[in-house]
């Protein structure tokens, strides 16, 4: 009987803290990349394309001048000399941004597509600065 109690004791404190550390693994907010600080600022898009591997999943900001803003219902795309993507919510989108523009945008460097021949370079969690 002793035997029982101590199984059904070891089984308890197991389960429970299985339990609280799944609760605190859930819980662990996911990381807001549009609030993320920049790892580096990039002067021209051509300056990004000699060291771009090196910055995937990472948060960077370029400068560039716009060729395209692509609305799909509340999202934006902007693409910066014909070769790179940006994606705003609308509400990210503070002013008006035309063709020929130059800006400088921030994003998280989601990769490199080749075989997207119009935007292989994609980046999310976009904000302009």
């Amino acid at each position: 009987m002793k035997k029982i109690v101590e199984f059904f004791h070891k089984l308890f404190l197991s389960v429970l803290i299985v339990g609280i550390l799944s609760f605190l693994y859930i819980s662990i907010p996911a990381t807001d990349y549009s609030l993320s600080k920049s790892e580096k600022h990039f002067d021209s898009t051509e300056e990004f394309v000699l060291v771009y591997s090196d910055y995937i999943g990472k948060v960077v900001d370029i400068k560039g001048e716009v060729t395209l803003v692509d609305r799909q219902d509340s999202v934006y795309n902007i693409i910066l000399d014909s070769e790179f993507c940006f994606s705003l919510d609308s509400s990210e989108l503070e002013k008006s941004v035309e063709e020929n523009d130059v800006i400088i945008i921030k994003g998280r460097f989601t990769g490199f597509d080749a075989e997207n021949l119009f935007e292989p370079y994609s980046f999310t969690y976009c904000s302009l600065q």
